[in-house]
This record gives structure tokens, C-alpha cells and sequence, in this order.
């Protein structure tokens, strides 16, 4: 009787890349396809855009608000990006992570250094960090996405563009790279590198219930994991 590997580890899915690459729809339908990841919602000084609820797109604090949670050391991470500051809650992770939930977050370069580091400090949170950059093919193509979505200025479309090319810069401190195709080409590669990870042997663990006998020239044969898929 051999005992059936059971998963037990939550992990957080890091999603990083230039604006433009397609983090936010790729992070929505992981989340939509598969209930059992939740998304982290962070916290911004930016204004909500059209459509963007509160708390369930960003919690949109004011300068005020977001000085205050800083000053009690409520954020695991924070970020100024451009005119604008961006940071996530403590307790938006540690303890969903400790029940067994995945959860995934898009993050800048700096907000995935800090995660790194926070992660190294924590012996429990070890291993349970997984980081994706999404690469665009050029520069020519954020730029003409950035043009497409009309929701920037000319000056902000040049900053942006200057901020892509030093965070693409940094896409071999990552576990993992995308470069993008299709929305379905990319999405394919995220979901299949979230499954990958589900089935590592470090973030399983034996049940108390034991799996089925099978002959083989050896004697007992080795028990598949119970996921699907693994």
C-alpha cells in the first residue's frame, strides 16, 4: 500500500512585464478558469479608470491612506510607478497561502524583487513563489499598444516606453519568460506553467489514504498523484 501524493502548498503566481503585455487579461482568465486561484487585489494612489471597482480592481487610496498603512507596516511590498505609488497588503498573502490557496498577483520588476526577499525571510513561504515575465517581441509593439488603448498622453507613452525597456532588462531574474503570440498562445504557456508547478514533489505530501496495488516486475508500482493532469 502506497501512500497517495496530496497537495498541500498554496503558491503565488507572480505575473511581471512591460505595460502593454497583457498581465491584467492573462491574470483574469487564470483566475476565471480556475476557481481554485484567487487574485490578489493591491493598493493604489492612481484614480479608478472607467469600469475599475474598488476592491475588486485595486483599492484606490488616497496619498493620506496610503501613508498611514505605510506608517503601520501594513504592505509587503510598495512601488512608486511613475505619478503613482502601488503596493500590496501582508494580509492579503501569508495567511492565504498558509490554507492551501493559490493566488496570483501582477507586480512590477521592484514589486517582484521585494516579493523575492520577502518570501527568503519567511522559512514557512519558501518555495511557494513562482515569478513569469512577459516579454514583448519589441519595443514597436508596447508602443503601438500603448497608442491603441488611447489612454495615455504622448509624454506618458514615451515614459512608459523607457520604463518597458529597463524592466525587459530584467527578465532572467525570473523562474519563468513568455514571449507573446496570440492571447490564447500566451495564455496556454501561464496556465500550463501554474499546472507544472502544482505537480512538484516539493509541494506535495503523502495522504492518509492509500492508493491501489498495482503488479509490475518490481512488486508495487508507483501510485500517479491524485490531481488531474500530474
Amino acid at each position: 500500500m502506497i501512500p497517495l501524493p496530496k497537495e498541500f502548498h498554496g503558491l503565488l503566481l507572480i505575473i511581471c512585464g512591460p505595460t502593454g503585455t497583457g498581465k491584467t487579461t492573462l491574470s483574469e482568465r487564470l483566475v476565471g478558469s480556475h476557481p481554485e486561484i484567487e487574485r490578489i487585489v493591491t493598493c493604489t494612489t492612481r484614480s479608478s479608470r472607467e469600469q475599475e471597482r474598488h476592491g475588486v480592481d485595486y483599492f484606490f487610496l488616497s496619498n493620506l491612506e496610503f501613508d498611514e498603512a505605510l506608517a503601520r507596516d501594513e504592505f509587503l511590498e510598495w512601488a512608486q510607478v511613475h505619478a503613482w505609488r502601488y503596493a500590496t497588503k501582508k494580509n492579503a498573502i501569508f495567511d492565504r497561502l498558509a490554507h492551501g490557496t493559490d493566488l496570483v498577483v501582477n507586480v512590477d520588476v521592484h514589486g517582484a524583487q521585494a516579493y523575492r526577499q520577502a518570501f527568503a525571510d519567511r522559512p514557512a513561504m519558501r518555495g511557494r513563489l513562482v515569478t513569469v515575465f512577459i516579454m514583448p517581441p519589441d519595443l514597436q509593439t508596447i508602443h503601438d499598444r500603448l497608442l491603441t488603448r488611447g489612454q495615455d498622453s504622448p509624454e506618458q507613452i514615451e515614459r512608459r516606453t523607457k520604463t518597458a525597456l529597463y524592466e525587459i532588462e530584467q527578465w532572467a531574474e525570473f523562474d519563468y519568460c513568455i514571449v507573446t503570440g496570440s492571447k490564447d498562445q500566451d495564455y496556454a504557456r501561464l496556465e500550463g506553467i501554474w499546472s507544472a508547478e502544482k505537480c512538484r514533489v516539493s509541494r506535495l505530501r503523502p495522504s492518509t489514504l492509500a492508493g491501489p496495488k498495482l503488479d509490475g516486475p518490481g512488486g508495487d508500482a508507483a501510485i500517479p498523484p491524485t490531481r488531474p493532469g500530474c
